[in-house]
């Protein structure tokens, strides 16, 4: 049987199918690597991208978009730095070159041509592959790294939740410090911008607002002021400004005890410094010292340069509203049918209103008030 074996592998015949089947293992080599060449191309995503561009659809544009395991890229913002960019834009054609490499990166260059200038201006698009299962042909996406902060490290403690421009961040990107107090995200890559960053719970708040920008940056906010969380600011501020619109008008009105106003206090204590403050404030728009005040109208009176601040007081379990503003006004009498006479006040009020709350279940009730004015007559 070896003797036979040994002669069939030196006949012509088996070196023949030896060839036969080399050739056919080399073609279908060739044949495998040109299909994957030719559905490997990049083309595709980078036309999808650019089209998406000239036509304004940055949701579209966002879809093609990169985004790999620690990375971050907020929606809302990029498609604002689209919208901008499409703006310096003069597209009336457009020519897609071959896809090239710089510096390890494969990208595709777009020649957009303005045809009323003549002129013509590079849109360059690099391009990102990644390989899904055991496929062996990749996927292309649209890779934007040169846009975002890299190494980003935001640092809270470990019982709160990081919250970026509003939106809750998973806990993926997280790990526990050694002491156990504080928890680090780490992110290979967030989209570069200014962001409102926060350390949040139920109850309140550590808010920072910054530009990130760059490589390794470090973000602490664990030694920041409380501050009410999105939930209670909203309802704290909304509140302020209902006192504060609500206050003037009795003011104006000369109605120290006006019910709308006294509704949204709880005790009789408060209400009655709430009513000392209206008559103070009336002395302020009604100059005591002016002969016939009482007949005097408010012509014109705005609040103006509204700032808010809230704080919560983690001993008191309170959250404390500051709010500075100024007002202009202007007091007159009514035109005399004798002279056509009529006597006029008016000068610039600076305030600060201080209001403290305090937490009941989904209520929250004023405990507390305090005013501040400085008025300035012209």
């Amino acid at each position: 049987m070896k003797e036979v074996l040994r002669k069939i592998k030196k006949s012509r015949v088996f070196s023949l199918i030896c060839i036969l089947v080399f050739i056919g293992v080399c073609m279908a080599t060739g044949s495998l690597i040109a299909y994957i060449q030719h559905e490997s191309n990049p083309t595709d995503v980078v036309v999808s991208y650019f089209r998406a561009f000239v036509q304004q659809n940055y949701e579209k544009m966002y879809e093609c978009l990169y985004q790999d395991d620690g990375f971050y890229i907020d929606k809302n913002m990029y498609i604002e730095n689209m919208k901008k960019l499409r703006q310096s834009y003069v597209i009336d054609s457009y020519d897609i070159k071959e896809p090239d490499k710089k510096d390890g990166r494969k990208f595709i260059l777009v020649t957009c041509k303005n045809d009323e200038t003549k002129k013509s201006r590079d849109f360059v698009v690099y391009v990102e592959s990644k390989h899904h299962g055991i496929s062996i042909i990749p996927d292309y996406y649209v890779d934007i790294t040169d846009m975002m902060a890299k190494d980003v490290r935001i640092t809270l403690p470990k019982s709160d939740k990081l919250e970026l421009n509003g939106i809750v961040i998973s806990d993926k990107l997280s790990e526990a410090e050694k002491n156990q107090t504080n928890k680090i995200y780490q992110f290979k890559g967030i989209l570069a911008g200014k962001y409102k960053v926060s350390a949040t719970n139920d109850v309140y708040a550590r808010n920072k607002v910054l530009d990130i920008r760059g490589e390794k940056v470090p973000i602490d906010l664990t030694k920041l002021k409380l501050t009410a969380n999105d939930k209670y600011e909203k309802i704290i501020t909304d509140n302020g400004n209902k006192v504060i619109n609500q206050f003037y008008k009795a003011v104006r009105g000369r109605d120290k005890n006006n019910g709308k106003l006294m509704s949204m206090f709880a005790s009789k204590k408060v209400k009655n410094k709430v009513s000392e403050y209206v008559e103070k404030s009336e002395d302020i728009i009604f100059w005591p010292e002016k002969r016939n005040v009482d007949k005097f109208k408010v012509l014109d009176m705005k609040i103006r340069d509204l700032k808010t601040d809230i704080r919560y007081d983690e001993k008191n379990k309170s959250y404390i509203l500051t709010c500075t503003y100024k007002y202009k006004y202007v007091s007159a009498t009514d035109t005399s049918l004798a002279n056509s006479y009529v006597d006029r006040i008016s000068g610039t009020c600076n305030s600060k209103l201080i209001l403290k709350y305090k937490a009941d279940k989904d209520k929250l009730i004023i405990e507390n008030i305090e005013l501040k004015n400085k008025n300035k007559k012209n």
